[in-house]
Order: C-alpha cells, then sequence, then structure tokens
C-alpha cells in the first residue's frame, strides 16, 4: 500500500503479465513454427515508461494492460526503479542483466524536460530527438545505441525502412543477460543428438549432458516434465518445460493460460537428475504492437486517439508508431553468454540411486525468471 492509500502494483502482477504477453504471442500462426522469445519484464518496464508521459484514457489503458494497480504515477515509477536497481546488475561472476529501453522523437515534438527528468530518475533513460527524414542517420544512431547497450550483441538490426516521414514515437527495447550455471555442463559431454521437430522430422544438435541434483517435476495438467536449471550467486533459474508427447507443444502453450510460470516452477523439487538440453543460440525481433493490442493496449498506437500528453510541451499527434524488442540468448555448457573460466568436475551420484531422466530432445518451452519477474520467455522448436 503506497502512500494516501493507493495501490501499487503487487508483486506478482509482472508474472500474471508475463502469462499474458506471452499467451498473446504464442497464438500467433507465423511463430508457432519458429524458434520465438519475448522479454515480459523488459517490455513492461518500457510501457510503464510510457505511461509516465499518457494522458486520460491512454494512460487507463495502459495501466490495466500492464497491471500496474491503482497508485500515482510517481508510486509506481519509485517501485520500478527500486525491483530494477536490485535486478539488474553487471557482476563479474554470477548475472550480469540490463534492461534496455530507448525512447526515439521525432525532432519537432518539443519533450517536457519534466518528463526527460523522470524517464532518467527511474527508468534511466533519455529520450532522443531524431530527424527521421534523414533514414539513413536515425537507422544509424539507433543501431549504435542498440549495440552499445547490449554489449554489440545485437548489431544492425534496423534497416532505413523502419524510419519514414511517418514516424513519431519509437519506442526500442531489448535485454542483455550473461550467466554462468551454478552447476556448469562438461563440453566433452556434449554430444551430436537427435532432436525431433515433429514424429516424422528430426535433426541433429548438441546436446549439452550433465548428471546431479536439480529441481524436477512433472505434471499431468500440462503433459509435461519440468525442470530448473539454476544460475550462479543467483536466484534467477532457466525453467525448462518439456511435453511428453513429440507435438504436444500447442497444447502446452494452450494450457499454460490457467497457470503462471511461478506455479509451474513450484511442481519441481530436488532429485537426482540426469539432465540432457541442446545448446543453441537465438535472435529475435519482437514487433510489441500487436500482442499488447490482443492486451487491450490499443490507444497509443493510433493516430488521433493517442494521448502523450505528459510526454511533448505541446499537443500534437504524437504517437508510438513503432514498439520493437530485439533480444539475443546464447545457451552453452558454462551458461548464456559466457565461457567456461574452471574446468567442470563431474557431481558426485550414489550408485544406487535411480535418476530421473530429463531430456528436451522436442519442441519445449522455457524461461528465465525468479518469483518476482520473467526475463525471457519462449519456445524452441528447431535446431
Amino acid at each position: 500500500m503506497a502512500s494516501g492509500g493507493t495501490i501499487i502494483p503487487p508483486p506478482h502482477s509482472s508474472i500474471c503479465f508475463a502469462r499474458n504477453l506471452f499467451q498473446a504471442l504464442s497464438k500467433s500462426p507465423e511463430l508457432s513454427a519458429k524458434n520465438h522469445m519475448v522479454s515480459p519484464a523488459a517490455a513492461r518496464s518500457a510501457l510503464t515508461l510510457v505511461f509516465m508521459g499518457a494522458g486520460v484514457k491512454s494512460a487507463e489503458e495502459l495501466r490495466r494492460g500492464l497491471l500496474l494497480g491503482s497508485a500515482k504515477k510517481v508510486e509506481i515509477a519509485e517501485q520500478h526503479a527500486e525491483v530494477m536497481s536490485k535486478e539488474c546488475v553487471c557482476n563479474e561472476k554470477g548475472v550480469s542483466m540490463r534492461l534496455a529501453t530507448g525512447l526515439f522523437v521525432k525532432d519537432d515534438l518539443e519533450l517536457l524536460p519534466d518528463f526527460n527528468a523522470k524517464a532518467l530518475e527511474f527508468f534511466n533513460v533519455q529520450a532522443d530527438a531524431l530527424n527521421f527524414l534523414d533514414a539513413q542517420s536515425a537507422m544509424q544512431h539507433v543501431n549504435k545505441w542498440i549495440a552499445t547497450q547490449t554489449f554489440y550483441t545485437i548489431r544492425n538490426p534496423f534497416s532505413s525502412a523502419t524510419f519514414s516521414v511517418e514516424s513519431s514515437v519509437l519506442l526500442v527495447n531489448s535485454v542483455y543477460f550473461r550467466a554462468r550455471w551454478a552447476k556448469r555442463f562438461a563440453v566433452e559431454h556434449s554430444t551430436l543428438d537427435d532432436f525431433w521437430i515433429n514424429p516424422k522430422q528430426r535433426m541433429q544438435l548438441t546436446m549439452m549432458r550433465q548428471v546431479g541434483k536439480f529441481r524436477y517435476g512433472q505434471s499431468n495438467k500440462l503433459k509435461s516434465r519440468i525442470l530448473q536449471l539454476p544460475f550462479e550467486e543467483s536466484d534467477l533459474t532457466m525453467l525448462l518445460i518439456v511435453p511428453f508427447e513429440i507435438d504436444g507443444l500447442p497444447e502446452l502453450e494452450m494450457k499454460l493460460q490457467q497457470f503462471d510460470l511461478n506455479e509451474v516452477a513450484l511442481k519441481s523439487v530436488m532429485h537426482d537428475c540426469e539432465v540432457m538440453v541442446p545448446k543453441f543460440k537465438m535472435e529475435c525481433d519482437v514487433d510489441l504492437k500487436v500482442p499488447l493490442q490482443k492486451l487491450g493496449i490499443k490507444r497509443i498506437f493510433e493516430p488521433g486517439n493517442a494521448d502523450l500528453s505528459g510526454l511533448f510541451a505541446k499537443k500534437s499527434q504524437g504517437l508510438i508508431t513503432e514498439a520493437r524488442q530485439k533480444l539475443y540468448l546464447n545457451v552453452n555448457e558454462a551458461g548464456c553468454e559466457t565461457n567456461f573460466d574452471a574446468p567442470v568436475k563431474p557431481a558426485a551420484v550414489g550408485k544406487d540411486v535411480e535418476l530421473k531422466i530429463f531430456k528436451a530432445n522436442h519442441p519445449f518451452v522455457f524461461a528465465i525468471r525468479n518469483n518476482r519477474n520473467v526475463y525471457f520467455v519462449g519456445h524452441f522448436v528447431k535446431p
């Protein structure tokens, strides 16, 4: 409860938003057949920034769609800053994470100084004015920004076609994530193995293997096996949900509408396990406009309906013309976007211990999350 009796967003609301956003995306036929992921935490952070500059009906849609509660804007911003200052850190060991949001506006739209001050204080964002008529220059500026923010793991994601005379406000969002597994995989145990795309089609990929104690479970409701791979010096885990059946992913994603990822994670407990998971890289370009509109966030994208009166000094037809999320994930034996710094010692397991077998050798759902936020959620369907 914030001052004045207003209700700030409950901690669980970000997890519920993650479920809603993933479901809105997973219903897209064009995404169901390819590897895909989204960062709900980063998207919610970026849209909360837009909420700070939105007026009346536009703000109300954002409040409802993002599950922000009924607190005042400044209280929501303060809570956001407090949570993200703890979660987004850059360490030499453990997890390094940066949520990056860029707000690029047409140069003839005058920004309110108060908005930029709050954006910098609570979101670590400074809105930039760009000449969208010079598409080449605008492209170079935005591409350089995102490369710098992601330590050059994402390069040149935008073409000059993104920018035109119609461009008004471009919202760009990304996550840099580097982390070591708490229990790393030995490279020498990785082997080529079959990955079944469907019951009749398979491809080979590098399958990482290890034996050790992990949180493992099964869910008859989800018809799936569940495993958590913890990261070093962090409460973040990679949650893997593998359907019992090779072609069970569509049914799993439909049933996940009824559960948030915290509920799924609770179905796993410590077991001695033999774990086999793919080594993979994934790069995604997410157009956030479509899933957000499915969640009822529409007005900020609509000419004549968008109200960004808290963003601009004068009444204008400013609106969000692009809301794009660029993501990259590199999952290997050492962790995510990281390398080995010491040899891996195999875990000691008793001879008579019965091992739970977890093998992700057909399409599955994955998430990088803790009890407060979901930083990545997606599905892997083929090498």
